[in-house]
Formats: C-alpha cells, sequence, structure tokens
C-alpha cells in the first residue's frame, strides 16, 4: 500500500473515543487525574448517546460516550461486549470525504456505515477487520463542532441518567450495555456530537 494515501487528502488524527456506562464515573481520571479541560459536546439522538470530549496538554484530545438509552445505535452493542467500557474508535478528520473515499477505493478499501447527508458533519468507517482491531472513523466537519456546552456538566450528566431512565421499561438503570440490534446505517449524527454517532456493532 502506498505510504501517506490520507494524509495526501489532509486526514488529520483528531481524537480517540472511550465507551463508558458512566461519563461521571471516570471524570477523576480523564479530568481530574491526566488534567484534560472540557471542550464541549452534547446529546446525540439518533445514536443514543451523551459525548464529552476534553482536550489536554499538547492538543490531544479523548471523547468519552455515555448511552442515554438501553439499546444505544451507537454504543450499545459494544458496551454489551465489554461492560466496563474501552475504546471505541478513532476518529481522522478529512477535508472532503468523497475524495478520501476515492483514494480507499483505488485501493480496494470498503469502507461502512457512510453517511452524508449533513452539510455539518460526513463520516464513513473502516471495519476492525481492516485495522488490526479497532473501529477507524474517517469524518468531513463542519464548524464549530463539538460544540461548545451550554449547561454546566454535572446538569448534562445528571439529564444523561434522567433520559436513560425514561428510556429502560420500568425506570431501571440499565446496565447501559444491552444489545441494540445496532447497525452501521443507525448510527447517525443526529445534529448534536457526530463525532460520536458510530456504528456500535462493528467493534
Amino acid at each position: 500500500m502506498e505510504a501517506q494515501v490520507l494524509e495526501s487528502v489532509g486526514a488529520k488524527f483528531d481524537h480517540a473515543a472511550h465507551a463508558v456506562l458512566s461519563i461521571r464515573a471516570v471524570l477523576p481520571i480523564y479530568r481530574d487525574l491526566l488534567g484534560g479541560t472540557l471542550e464541549g459536546g452534547g446529546f446525540n439522538p439518533w445514536g443514543g448517546h451523551l459525548a464529552i470530549q476534553f482536550v489536554y496538554p499538547g492538543g490531544g484530545r479523548i471523547e468519552l460516550l455515555e448511552p442515554t438509552q438501553a439499546d444505544a445505535p451507537s454504543v450499545g452493542n459494544f458496551l454489551a461486549r465489554n461492560p466496563r467500557g474501552g475504546l471505541h474508535h478513532l476518529t481522522f478528520k478529512v477535508a472532503d470525504l468523497e475524495v478520501a473515499m476515492g483514494e480507499l477505493a483505488k485501493l480496494g478499501i470498503e469502507p461502512f456505515g457512510t453517511l452524508t447527508e449533513s452539510d455539518n458533519w460526513k463520516e464513513t468507517y473502516l471495519h476492525p477487520r481492516q485495522t488490526g482491531g479497532v473501529l477507524i472513523q474517517l469524518a468531513q466537519a463542519g464548524p464549530g463542532i463539538p460544540p461548545p456546552l451550554h449547561q454546566p456538566l454535572e446538569e448534562i450528566l445528571d439529564e444523561a441518567e434522567t433520559r436513560r431512565q425514561a428510556a429502560t421499561p420500568g425506570g431501571a438503570t440499565p446496565g447501559g450495555a444491552t444489545p441494540g440490534g445496532a447497525t452501521p446505517g443507525g448510527a447517525t449524527p443526529g445534529g448534536a456530537t457526530p463525532g460520536g454517532a458510530t456504528p456500535g456493532g462493528a467493534a
């Protein structure tokens, strides 16, 4: 394979996404211990999750994903298999997703879960079978992604818990780790935090 294929179309590593049952539970690590500064995020109604991004000294970013419904299309299946959470995907941003996919096609690489309907967020994925075991997201993002938070983080985390309870039969808080029958096509941006809308059944 020719070296630096996607670099030639402007691909840049953007962030690593860690799916967890509770963002609040891991704040002592990602915010307090590691020194992450809250950058932005929000709810993704189509993916059924909350995404929060932290930026670190040197510019690295980590996105935390928490389900807001038991069968979250984005992370439900992943957390069913990995109830302690774990690395969900790596995101590389490109200037033009269509051009990037053209370069992949030249190499015989077929991505999946491609979504191009939104002008502000377009995405596709490389399956873990193609990448040595990790889901890779290629994304074309508009300005203001991720959006800033307009509420205190604690209020947003409380709202995530409320949504999860409301979406669960009987109101019980699920382990967050229930298979949702997720398909790549069902993991869509939803306009809130596109970077977190990833195929939950892929990893």
